[in-house]
């Protein structure tokens, strides 16, 4: 009696566990893969509306910085990369130093 229950209820506690640790495995997947696309998806929300006005502010560059580098410890990479290096090249601000008076700069900005 004592054999039938240790054979067959080992078996069973093991089918259990190893069912459940496969049940957490694929939602850990799932949950990774859904942050990644969430991150990519900011990166090139933050690209798109950035490149369109010609300037990206350091503060901002130093937030889409920490977003990639999450991203990219998630196993991302690809065109984001390129996106991130394009998003750092823009001008910190719409104007530079000497470009405008700082009459226009007022008309301009309100």
């Amino acid at each position: 009696m004592i054999d039938f229950i240790l054979k067959y209820w080992l078996e069973f506690l093991f089918t259990i566990t190893t069912t459940g640790l496969i049940y957490i495995f694929k939602e850990y997947v799932g949950l990774k893969n859904g942050l990644q696309a969430l991150l990519r998806n900011e990166i090139v929300r933050i690209y798109e509306i950035y490149t369109e006005l010609g300037y990206c502010p350091s503060y901002m560059k130093e937030n889409v910085g920490e977003i990639y580098s999450n991203y990219h410890k998630l196993g991302g990479n690809g065109y984001a990369t390129s996106m991130i290096n394009e998003i750092y090249k823009l001008p910190n601000t719409l104007f530079m130093e000497g470009d405008l008076d700082e009459d226009i700069k007022r008309q301009i900005v309100g």
